[in-house]
């Protein structure tokens, strides 16, 4: 599992070509759908990580409350057309929105206090990095619809926060993700 910096990099350095080599695999995903879907919340969160540098590069706010009540909207319609409730998506992303915003709020915090920064430059956020979450979005819509019906139990949700935690992801970030294998009551 420590690949996935490397895969991040390489995603990055792919661009338009990355969109046709990632798509959700429907076998692997049934195979073994906690484990994808935690690999995905991974790569989600390296890519805040350079969500985070451009934003401390142009001074702009971790935080973009309109920005994010969009994405939440726009991924319940795209759930909706896969079969997933606007409940079942809201689940699940608004823990991920809330964890890449801390791991932002966090690295910046660091940077400003004099912790090493990236010496590669700032990606662009629209025409770069936004393109690649949304299509992992998309990938995590899917492997969030094979495995939200099931009953999870602490077990699953330490299994994935150690996980995440494992590619080098602050435990409470990695806690705030790991948030919808959590046991829930359904109405």
């Amino acid at each position: 599992m420590r690949i996935f910096p490397l895969i991040v990099f390489f995603l990055l350095l792919a661009g338009p070509v990355w969109s046709q080599a990632f798509r959700w695999d429907e076998a692997a995903a049934l195979a073994r759908p906690e484990e994808e879907l935690v690999n995905s919340i991974v790569a989600r969160l390296l890519l805040s990580r350079e969500v985070a540098w451009t934003k401390y590069c142009n001074h702009a706010k971790v935080r973009d409350l309109a920005r994010e009540a969009k994405l939440l909207a726009d991924l319940k319609q795209e759930g909706r057309k896969i079969g997933l409730t606007p409940e079942e998506v809201s689940c699940f992303f608004k823990p991920q929105i809330a964890a890449s915003c801390r791991l932002q709020e966090e690295m910046i915090m660091g940077w400003v206090s004099g912790l090493p920064r990236p010496a590669t430059p700032p990606k662009d956020l629209q025409g770069e990095i936004r393109p690649l979450i949304d299509k992992l979005d998309r990938t995590l819509l899917h492997q969030w619809k094979a495995v939200c019906s099931k009953s999870f139990d602490r077990a699953d949700f330490y299994a994935a926060r150690g996980l995440i935690e494992g590619q080098g992801i602050p435990a409470e970030v990695a806690k705030i993700a790991a948030q919808p294998l959590l046991p829930r009551s359904l109405p």
